[in-house]
Order: structure tokens, then sequence, then C-alpha cells
């Protein structure tokens, strides 16, 4: 695609507007040297649509809600990455990369719910000197239904290596039915656009369309739940400079609910990111930059008002 309507697409996705700092600058300087440029995989794009945002709320798995009750939360976790080959080429163990992801959530009424998160590397590479913010994202969630929620949501952060940024904003819509009373069904459909800007060279960018499934099982009153889901990533648009891919992400997840005010959680994901022996295919981020394997254990306090307080969580959801 000409470069043209590159730009006007960017435009119109309010990329060029300044998602990330850097990303503002649309000249080339004329001395920057030829280079193979990485594809554009952002760290958020396998929540997009899982959450409508940056935010999971793992107990939405056992609760069968879109958007939760009025109040708030606070919670953490600890992405754990393995990998085969990193960018350098050397493999990543269990202890040598992971990530503290902090998280917040807001609900003002049972439709409409805000969230957000910042994250840092807590271990890293003994090669590498990487800063520890490595990003954060926020989102807005609204329930058109109790079976259907639209979002939107906006993440950025720095490039491994330095001397650059990275921007995303995605937007999507999720339906969840049921199979059975302890069995839920979801599926999403959506669009990210990832814009990223480097030191001495041409920003690049692409549009994605991305489809994801899950399956829920859940006990009755809302106590335990698991769950295994796929997303998929299809290039619409992209940079001359990129070679993006049809992308596949698998994702296995349970998450203890049984106490009133505490999520205990943890999930399995495996991350189709490209190739590292061909750079055109892969990007220099921590979290999902290249074909990775995440395991992630966390816990989330609840904060809610007293009239919606319940030791069983889904005795909220029939309120």
């Amino acid at each position: 695609m000409r470069t043209s309507a590159i730009h006007a697409l960017a435009l119109a996705l309010g990329l060029t507007s300044g998602l990330a700092p850097g990303l503002a600058a649309a000249d080339v300087e004329p001395e920057a040297e030829p280079a193979v440029e990485p594809a554009v995989h952002t760290h958020e794009q396998a929540d997009v649509l899982r959450t409508i945002g940056g935010s999971i709320d793992h107990r939405s798995y056992a609760n069968d809600w879109l958007v939760a009750p009025p109040g708030w939360n606070l919670g953490g976790e600890m992405r754990f990455i393995t990998a085969d080959h990193a960018l350098s080429g050397e493999p990543i163990d269990m202890t040598d990369m992971a990530i503290l992801r902090l998280r917040t959530r807001w609900t003002a009424t049972r439709r409409i719910e805000l969230s957000g998160t910042v994250d840092l590397l807590a271990k890293q590479l003994d090669t590498t000197d990487e800063p520890i913010p490595q990003g954060g994202s926020i989102a807005a969630k609204i329930a058109t239904s109790r079976t259907v929620a639209i979002g939107t949501s906006v993440s950025g952060g720095p490039i491994l290596g330095g001397g650059g940024y990275w921007g995303s904003a995605g937007t999507g819509a999720i339906h969840r039915s049921h199979i059975e009373r302890f069995i839920a069904f979801q599926v999403g459909g959506g669009a990210l656009a990832t814009a990223v800007e480097e030191d001495r060279m041409e920003r690049r960018w692409q549009a994605d369309a991305l489809l994801s499934s899950e399956l829920v099982f859940h006990t009755p009153r809302g106590e335990w739940a698991m769950w295994a889901g796929v997303e998929m990533a299809f290039p619409v648009v992209h940079a001359d400079t990129i070679d993006p891919s049809s992308r596949l992400d698998v994702t296995l997840g349970t998450v203890f609910a049984a106490v009133r005010d505490w999520d205990l959680y943890a999930e399995f994901t495996i991350r189709d990111r490209g190739n590292t022996t061909m750079p055109e295919t892969v990007l220099p981020i921590a979290d999902g930059g290249f074909d990775q394997r995440q395991l992630v254990v966390g816990i989330t306090r609840r904060f809610t008002p007293a009239r919606g307080a319940t030791r069983w969580a889904l005795s909220q959801a029939g309120e």
C-alpha cells in the first residue's frame, strides 16, 4: 500500500496525534541509515478482545458479568516469560524475565467501567539493561446488555534497546451466552492499530482485525472458574517496511473467587509473534513482541459499596 494511504489511515485512527512520546513527528531524517524494520506486534494485543481494554476482571469468568458491580479494585500479577529464542538469540528460562503488572478498575454504574495498568520489568536477562517502566494502558467498557459489551483502549511504552516508543489503540465488542448453567461461550471481534517510532527511522504501523473465542466453566455460585480460549489477528494494512503475518494466541486460565473481596488467578498463554530469525516479523517489546510463553499469577483486592458486599459472587450478579 502507498505511504500516503497508510498515513491517511493512521490519521483517521488518531495515531499521529500522539499515543506515545515521539509519535507526532512524521518526517524522516535524510541521513538515516537503511535498516530492517521489525513488525509491529504490541504487548497489549492479546488482551484487547478478552477485556476490551488493558485490564482483565478475572472474577467476571466466575460471575458471568461483562461489567462488574459498582465499586473499584486494585491488583497485581507477575508474568513469567519464557522463549526458545530472545531477540538476541539466547533462550529465556523460567526466572530470566518477569513483568510486574499493576491493575486498577472503577465501575461507576453497572454499565460503565474504567480500567488501567502499569507494567514494570521485575527481572530481565543478564545481558540486557532495560528501563524498569515498560508502559501501560487505559481502557473504557460499556455494557449494552447483559450479554454484549463494547469498549476501547489505548496503550504505549518504550521499545527494548531504547531509542523509541510504541503506541496502540483498539476497539471491539464481546458477546457471552450460556450453553448450560455452568458453561458459557464468549466470542469477540474488533480492530487494533499500532505505531512505532524509533530514532532516525521512519514511523511504522499496522492495523489488524481481531477475532477471539473462549469457553468458560464455573461453579453455579461463582466460587471458581476455568477458561480456555484462542485469539487470532489478521493484518489488514501496514507500512511497506514491515512484513506482519496472521497470529494465534492460546490461553488457559483459572480463578478462585469464593472470598468476598479477594480474587486469586493464574493463566498460561502461548503467544505467536513471528520469527526472531526474521527481524521484519518481530518487535523489540518485552511482553509479546516475539514468540513466547507466559505464566501469570495474580491477586486482586475488591472494594464494593456495603449494599453490594456479599459472600458469594453470583448473588451480586442477580441483584
